[in-house]
């Protein structure tokens, strides 16, 4: 029904060109057309131009308060109703501020009172549709709370309109990229800004064809993490509001500075903890102009260790009683080598550890697997220190965990008996006696099997809507739990260990193909069944239910009404009731006869009309036309404060509460809303007004459908679904909720015309594989019996 009522509006949209950037007056926030004025623009506050605080170009606008509600600064520019745009300004809080806002917006519908937050300039995104020849832009510099306070000051620059989808001219390219200040990982980009109908929102940075910057509207780009010694090419492409982007400019070859500097020498090399076998060796860590990345430890000239960026080594296998030099060189990326340090002199001690450790006695399992267990134990006791456990399977070494007292054995076999003990050992090869010996057994191993496929799935009392489906058990090697049925390859249904299903909901004379799935306890999951194919008898519902013709209304007040009528009759039921105020539509009432109608302006007249809906789409005639006009509104409304929420004259139990400004719960301070609530809010509805199209026009037969291929190249460039807001913009400004649902509901429709037609495609793909069926049976049949 909608989309018959709004297709004038849709005609006359498509049927106007549009301009590129409709923010066309000279101006300082014009983004292709500056100069130093304030032309196009009215102001209720004080506006002038500014040069020394711009976003970009050489001039913006500064607005400030006045003391007698000068607050508002406002553009207005022509649009075609219906259609939708673009609105791109920067902006920013000034020295003195206090909660300004883009607000009371005209003709422009999807847009929500907007914050401007912080004193660093940022871009504001909307994304509207005209509900107006001439909308307005409205900029406050505070609430009406501050209306009479001087001084509150925001600042505006680069200001875009465009008409979604008008805007095809790609910025120029970028042909003066040059660089400066190279060192051995950086070197800093700058070129000259590229040039563009609208206006240059972005430039993307490619390192070797590799992007790996957005610089918003900055032409300089620091790039580190480089490599020394090494030659990179670096581009750079411009990139407007609308997606065009320039053609690639210049390509910039940048040689990085070569590292020929050395570490610093090791100087501070010492020893410690020296034993017998062994010592600790310890040093400061070297300096370099980029970085030391290993120090390399030498045993009487002889490298014996890599010890990484670690600054300490334990040298283990060494003599007793026996004298060693030990240096250390530090080693950068590039390959340079410190001079040799400091050399140590390290005598290992004489006396020779003889004491065995103490013995095992506590080891224990936990959490047996069917391969797998955990082993644990008590830290043994030795003279010096242990410094070893060594771990028996049957007999068999299988691991040393250092000083570690726990350790978890894994590829054992399931249902079977090990025996484990530990042993402790010193640094002197000392070993303790074997420990108590662990036996475990293993869990079973886990079902993997899956139950056996079902071949027989068949149907039974077949009516216009719906189906019996039976099918034999399936067997499996420990119990089939669940059968899961699948419709046209989606499910509809678990039926347990039941081999029987009773499908409904079916639409008359239409085909069905389903299949069935074996589950058992385990997960395991069977083949599909064989596809039972199923055509439902009857024809399909072409009756539409009979016109609502006593349509009234009752208890009208200023802003409400009360609309009931009959319910309408049809030849299956009627789902659902669609009405119309002004031919627009605002609420669909299920199979209720009633609906109270909200939101309505004193003194008004409206026109009210329902349709009646059956299950299979059929829509009645309009009905009769109620006319109801609302009564007028109060006078001397009372503001309820905490100074007179008790006196006399205050009725806190009146049936409405009007109020002429703004509603704070639980706050004072409302930002400009007309109510505003410090919590959550729960309610048994929420209704909101759509005054934006509602997308039935996407069944429109001009209606241009984008092709699969352009929506994904869409997502894989922007990372979320055309003409719907990206997680981004959302955190940043929210939504509107009525508008985000018709958003939704177009991508619905969108989604179901993909799926209609590529049911055509496989409905002639059918018919196309019978026909080849045909010819080779025939071809067949032909080899098998020819002609004598």
């Amino acid at each position: 029904m909608i989309k018959k009522l709004l297709f004038p509006l849709f005609f006359i949209g498509a049927s106007i060109a549009f301009g590129q950037d409709l923010h066309t007056d000279s101006n300082a926030v014009s983004v292709s057309n500056e100069s130093n004025s304030t032309a196009g623009w009215n102001a209720e506050a004080v506006l002038t131009t500014e040069s020394t605080d711009v976003q970009s170009g050489s001039f913006s606008f500064r607005v400030v308060s006045t003391n007698n509600n000068g607050r508002l600064l406002e553009y207005n520019f022509n649009a075609v109703v219906g259609t939708d745009y673009t609105i791109r300004i920067w902006a920013k809080q000034g020295a003195t501020a206090n909660s300004p806002a883009f607000a009371n917006w005209v003709g422009l519908n999807g847009f929500g009172t907007t914050p401007i937050v912080g004193t660093n300039w940022t871009e504001y995104v909307f994304n509207v549709t005209a509900s107006s020849t001439t909308p307005a832009i409205r900029i406050y510099t505070s609430p009406f709370s501050q209306r009479f306070v001087a001084g509150n000051t925001v600042l505006v620059d680069a200001v875009s309109i465009t008409a979604d989808g008008s805007d095809t001219e790609a910025p120029s390219s970028v042909t003066s990229l040059i660089s400066s200040n190279t060192t051995l990982n950086s070197t800093q980009l700058s070129w000259s800004a590229s040039t563009d109908n609208v206006g240059v929102t972005n430039y993307e940075v490619f390192q070797d064809g590799v992007s790996i910057a957005n610089t918003g509207t900055s032409t300089t780009f620091n790039v580190t993490g480089l490599s020394p010694d090494t030659s990179y090419n670096f581009t750079v492409t411009a990139e407007d509001a609308a997606g065009n982007t320039s053609t690639p400019g210049n390509t910039l070859g940048v040689t990085t500075n070569a590292d020929n500097q050395a570490p610093s020498s090791v100087t501070d090399l010492s020893f410690s903890n020296t034993s017998t076998t062994g010592t600790q060796l310890n040093w400061s860590a070297s300096s370099d102009n980029i970085g030391v990345i290993n120090y390399e430890v030498f045993q009487d000239g002889v490298s014996i260790a890599n010890t990484g960026t670690a600054t300490t080594l334990s040298v283990t296998g060494l003599s007793p009683d026996t004298t060693y030099d030990f240096t250390v060189v530090a080693e950068d990326a590039a390959g340079n080598t410190s001079a040799a340090g400091n050399t140590v002199n390290v005598t290992t001690n004489s006396n020779i550890d003889t004491e065995a450790p103490s013995t095992i006695t506590d080891l224990s399992s936990s959490n047996v697997t069917s391969t797998g267990v955990n082993l644990s134990w008590s830290a043994a006791t030795d003279n010096v220190a242990v410094v070893n456990y060594e771990v028996f399977q049957d007999g068999q070494s299988i691991a040393n965990t250092g000083t570690t007292t726990t350790i978890n054995v894994t590829g054992l076999t399931p249902e079977t008996n090990y025996d484990f003990t530990v042993f402790a050992e010193d640094a002197e090869g000392n070993t303790s006696s074997v420990s108590n010996v662990e036996t475990v057994l293993t869990l079973a191993a886990p079902d993997i099997e899956v139950p056996s496929t079902v071949t027989d799935l068949s149907s039974s009392n077949i009516t216009s809507t719906s189906v019996d489906l039976t099918w034999s058990p399936s067997t499996d090697n420990v119990g089939v739990t669940n059968y899961e049925v699948f419709q046209d390859g989606v499910s509809i249904a678990n039926t347990g260990t039941t081999t029987f299903l009773n499908v409904s909901g079916l639409a008359p004379s239409t085909s069905y193909d389903f299949t069935v799935f074996a589950e058992d306890a385990a997960g395991n999951v069977s083949a599909v069944s064989n596809t039972e194919t199923v055509v439902t008898t009857g024809t399909p519902d072409t009756d539409a239910p009979t016109a609502i013709v006593d349509l009234s209304s009752s208890n009208t007040t200023a802003t409400t009404t009360q609309l009931n009528w009959s319910a309408s009759t049809d030849n299956v039921a009627v789902t659902n009731y669609e009405v119309f105020r002004n031919g627009v539509s605002i609420a669909n009432t299920g199979t209720s006869t009633g609906f109270n109608v909200t939101g309505l302006t004193p003194e008004t007249s409206y026109d009210f009309t329902v349709f009646a809906e059956d299950a299979a789409g059929n829509v009645s005639s309009v009905s009769n036309t109620e006319s109801v006009t609302t009564s007028s509104q109060g006078v001397g409304i009372v503001d309820y404060t905490s100074e007179n929420s008790n006196l006399p004259t205050v009725d806190w139990t009146a049936g409405n509460l009007f109020a002429n400004q703004n509603i704070g719960i639980g706050t004072t301070n409302t930002q400009g809303y007309r109510l505003a609530v410090a919590g959550n809010v729960i309610a048994e509805g929420v209704r909101v007004e759509l005054q934006a199209n509602w997308p039935d026009f996407v069944f429109e037969k001009d209606y241009e459908l984008p092709r699969l291929e352009q929506v994904k190249a869409f997502i894989l460039e922007h990372g979320h679904l055309p003409n719907v807001p990206s997680a981004e913009k959302v955190e940043q400004e929210g939504i509107d909720l009525g508008s985000m649902n018709a958003k939704l509901l177009q991508k619905i429709e969108e989604l179901t015309l993909y799926i209609i037609s590529q049911e055509s495609d496989i409905q002639e793909m059918k018919k196309e594989n019978a026909r080849i069926m045909n010819v080779l049976e025939r071809l067949q049949n032909q080899i098998d019996n020819p002609k004598k």
